[in-house]
């Protein structure tokens, strides 16, 4: 343990090995592998992927160890209760606590009740949770809740972490404008894959979309599936559906439509481990998701990074994409918007989508894998 670094704690209910929670996981696995050696960093966290009753393979359960330069606590389901995050958090002593969630009972407002009375700084990552399209998932319970905290001013004294300012105007809305934000924009993974060797991938006489994404209401892959099934195409036309299913009641009001449909090919293809998903990117020509609400879009950024163009929903911060040559973003009130923009992706010429496929992978290289993120994400901190 260092004297001269700056303790962080970072609380979040799942963290790698694990991946089937999606971009939070990534977020976090990210900041501190580009911060690691600025901090003093801790890890608490579940011993489980999101849905998983067996922890993860070959780790020490319940006590701290240094993995990779970051201290790392696994902990199973004895040992997650209240007192004893709380007693986590007092045995660390962080000079900050960093969480990533509003309303996770173990990792937030255990940790977060302690803080409050302690004197402990607080930076809360609300994680995309106070846009329209994710508070209108559980309504009631949500608004409840959060009518409550902010009545007894729960969250009165944290620094939020907004990562866009899409965000930032989202925390206002709902606690006000004394609220404290700091914008910092997430850090992206690192592109693994070359360009050229992207695009003698391309040209293949067929049109592959793919949904990469955990697989509940706010992903919307419903809407997806619909809009791929009117496609009219003379060429085979592939959608590829990878996540882990959350949500098991909506999946199947669906996967009735997970089959063949003339030329179009749709098929469900299981949970994707990330060290795969450049590669399936650099083998897919648009990434399709209709979210109901991004607050940043891992997986958006990530096909991006892979020359792969995206046509997802103008509920994210990405817009105008199509002037950009990075895309679509458009209204899903509708499917026949969406319909219509897998439609233009599979009639477009060849000359143009490879302009898609080189602008879309220099856009991560120049705009979102910038020096300046991971400053601003360091600021945060500082």
């Amino acid at each position: 343990m260092s004297d001269n670094k700056k303790r962080i704690l970072i609380c979040v209910d799942w963290y790698e090995p694990g991946f089937k929670a999606g971009g939070p996981i990534r977020s976090v696995a990210n900041l501190v592998n580009a911060l690691k050696n600025d901090f003093e960093f801790y890890i608490l966290t579940s011993a489980y992927d999101l849905g998983e009753i067996e922890p993860y393979p070959n780790i020490e359960l319940n006590e701290w160890h240094d993995q990779n330069g970051v201290f790392v606590k696994y902990m199973d389901h004895r040992a997650m209760t209240m007192p004893s995050i709380r007693g986590n958090v007092l045995e660390i002593a962080p000079d900050i606590l960093y969480l990533n969630s509003l309303f996770s009972k173990l990792f937030t407002i255990a940790p977060l009740m302690l803080a409050n009375r302690k004197g402990i700084k607080v930076i809360l990552a609300p994680r995309g949770m106070l846009g329209l399209g994710a508070l209108d998932l559980k309504r009631g319970k949500k608004k409840l809740f959060l009518t409550l905290a902010k009545l007894v001013g729960f969250y009165r004294k944290v620094i939020w972490h907004a990562s866009t300012t899409e965000e930032e105007s989202e925390i206002i809305a709902m606690f006000g404008k004394k609220a404290k934000v700091t914008i910092a924009q997430n850090i992206p993974i690192t592109q693994t894959k070359k360009l050229d060797d992207i695009l003698n991938k391309k040209n293949t006489g067929q049109v592959r979309f793919v949904f990469i994404s955990r697989i509940a209401r706010k992903k919307n892959l419903e809407l997806a599936i619909e809009a791929v099934k009117r496609v009219k195409s003379t060429m085979p036309v592939f959608f590829d559906i990878y996540g882990n299913v959350e949500d098991v009641d909506y999946f199947d009001s669906f996967k009735h439509d997970i089959k063949d449909h003339g030329n179009v090919k749709i098929e469900y293809k299981g949970v994707l481990n990330p060290v795969a998903i450049a590669d399936v990117y650099m083998n897919s020509d648009f990434m399709l998701l209709p979210t109901r609400h991004e607050n940043y879009g891992h997986a958006i950024v990530e096909a991006w990074a892979n020359g792969c163009p995206v046509i997802i929903s103008k509920n994210t911060p990405w817009k105008n994409l199509h002037v950009q040559q990075l895309g679509w973003d458009v209204n899903i009130d509708n499917v026949e918007s969406l319909a219509k923009a897998v439609q233009e992706g599979i009639e477009i010429d060849f000359t143009s989508y490879i302009a898609m496929v080189r602008a879309s992978y220099q856009y991560f290289t120049d705009k979102i894998s910038d020096v300046e993120v991971i400053n601003a994400n360091r600021k945060l901190f500082e």
